[in-house]
């Protein structure tokens, strides 16, 4: 990119520099020599693949970008035959289903585990790693309070090995982060009392993955109230997996970073089978494809053969990945398709101020509600604008933890984010 070129993305989300995050790995097909750099400037994949996907990380690396490996501590909540074969390879898997909610771990096995968790995203190459994050049935209960120990367990054990400072084997790179992981389902409740817990762990920043969501206006209200909550009470950038489409949204809204893949699927727990996702088959499953024009996905099939048709042929792509006024065909096709539409909307949706953006973005969707309407699709779900209206709700100070805004921040000693 020249120097005349827009900035690239932050490898590290910043909250004055809202990015993307992409999920790569095993089937998802995103091309590397693709990506649009001045909004994705870091790629998600669970650790678990970590080990299969070295090629990869070594590109990733080579060409700047950060790098998130997903521990995905929750699996540890499952039966381990359901966890998956390769999450069972990880050091810190459990023999047994970890039940948090019944009983506080004992100080060593706490440790324990904080530990393993972390040492082994650091030996897998992480950039930015995570402290240990659990689903609950109850938010504040033994379990969250257990969730919020590992966390502190976690901080103590990055200082102690100083995990700002990068590798041995790469001194030059730029130092590592931590984000506090943080697991919640859909409908959360009580937000406050969520943010005045977490915004006193001393961390980078957050990373908030939703399980379970939908596009209603009660649960995007509620993650939105949550993320912006924590983001604005901590000073620190917040990260949400899990959003689903109206993550757009929330980048307008001010958020620092969503992470997704191309297909901006949200997690479900337990999770889908993953044995039908090849990596870089053409032909493992069809494809949704999204249309900026309708701000959404259009299913595979031929249910929607006519749709699609009409839609590119009305209004052509500008991705280049395929012809203009013909929808993708094939996987690799579509993911690229999807890949750059995802881009461009975090562009579109990051270039002013939160409240401009929202405002622009408001006026899209009366225009995608309209051409949704005359390809006889469905308008697009309330939540969206719920989004803007909680984000408000934040800014006026209504959604808040207690007290003052946490002082200073970061993860190593001395007040700063780093001490190098």
């Amino acid at each position: 990119m020249s120097d005349d070129g827009p900035p690239s993305a932050p490898r590290h989300p910043r909250i004055e520099q809202r990015s993307l995050l992409l999920r790569g790995g095993t089937g998802s097909g995103l091309d590397l020599a693709r990506l649009q750099r001045d909004v994705v400037g870091a790629i998600e994949l669970p650790l678990r693949q970590a080990a299969t996907e070295q090629p990869l990380l070594t590109q990733v690396r080579r060409d700047g970008l950060g790098i998130v490996l997903s521990g995905e501590a929750w699996r540890n909540q499952l039966d381990p035959a359901a966890r998956g074969e390769a999450f069972g390879t990880l050091p810190y898997a459990q023999p047994a289903p970890l039940e948090l909610e019944r009983g506080p771990l004992s100080a060593a096995a706490l440790a324990d585990y904080a530990e393993t968790y972390l040492d082994a995203q650091l030996a897998a190459g992480a950039t930015l790693a995570t402290t240990p994050a659990h689903l609950f049935e109850r938010e504040l209960g033994e379990g969250r309070e257990q969730d919020l120990a590992l966390a502190r367990a976690t901080i103590a054990a990055w200082r102690e090995r100083q995990g700002w400072r990068p590798p041995p084997q790469r001194p030059d790179d730029p130092p590592r982060e931590l984000y506090a992981g943080v697991a919640v389902r859909a409908a959360i409740d009580p937000i406050p009392a969520l943010i005045e817990r977490y915004a006193a762990l001393s961390v980078d920043g957050y990373w908030l993955t939703v399980f379970d969501g939908d596009d209603s206006a009660e649960q995007l209200g509620a993650v939105t109230a949550l993320a912006l909550g924590l983001q604005e009470a901590s000073g620190r950038p917040v990260v949400v997996a899990g959003a689903g489409p109206a993550q757009t949204a929330l980048l307008a809204s001010g958020l620092a970073a969503v992470c997704t893949d191309v297909h901006a699927t949200p997690p479900q727990f337990p999770p889908h089978d993953e044995a039908n996702t090849g990596a870089g088959s053409v032909t493992a499953f069809a494809l949704p494809v999204f249309h900026p024009a309708i701000l959404g996905e259009l299913p595979p099939g031929v249910a929607f053969e006519e749709a699609r048709t009409r839609l590119f042929a009305t209004d052509p792509c500008r991705c280049g990945e395929h012809v203009a006024h013909e929808p993708p065909h094939g996987r690799r096709a579509t993911v690229a398709h999807n890949a750059w539409c995802l881009a461009a909307e975090a562009r579109d949706a990051t270039g002013l101020l939160p409240v401009f953006d929202e405002a622009r973005l408001g006026a899209r969707r009366q225009r995608a509600d309209r051409m949704r309407a005359r390809l006889g699709l469905e308008p697009l779900p309330a939540g969206w604008g719920a989004v803007a209206t909680a984000a408000a709700t934040v800014r006026s100070g209504a959604i808040r933890a207690d007290g003052a805004r946490a002082a200073g921040g970061g993860t190593a000693p001395g007040g700063g984010l780093h001490a190098v």
